[in-house]
């Protein structure tokens, strides 16, 4: 998983990529085109990354997952301050 920075950093990337790729060659600002793109850009994005997150969640062992951690093992499962 990325660091918020480094994704921050890199949705930044893409879309001056794209707004790029739309300017034309001698122009100061990309033709409206580039806009809609950069948007639909960021919002396919935005679709993908919870159904990916989901479909990695649900592939986690449960080794790895503490909450389902077997009773009795020291410093996992349930708290050894509240006696329970």
């Amino acid at each position: 998983m990325l660091p918020r920075k480094r994704c921050r950093s890199l949705s930044s990337a893409i879309g001056g990529l794209v707004l790029a790729a739309d300017t034309a060659t001698g122009r100061l600002f990309p033709n409206d085109d580039a806009y809609t793109t950069a948007v639909l850009v960021g919002v396919a994005a935005m679709a993908i990354t919870p159904m990916a997150s989901l479909a990695l969640a649900r592939r986690r062992s449960p080794e790895t997952n503490p909450i389902t951690a077997p009773v009795g093992v020291p410093g996992l499962g349930r708290s050894s301050r509240t006696g329970s």
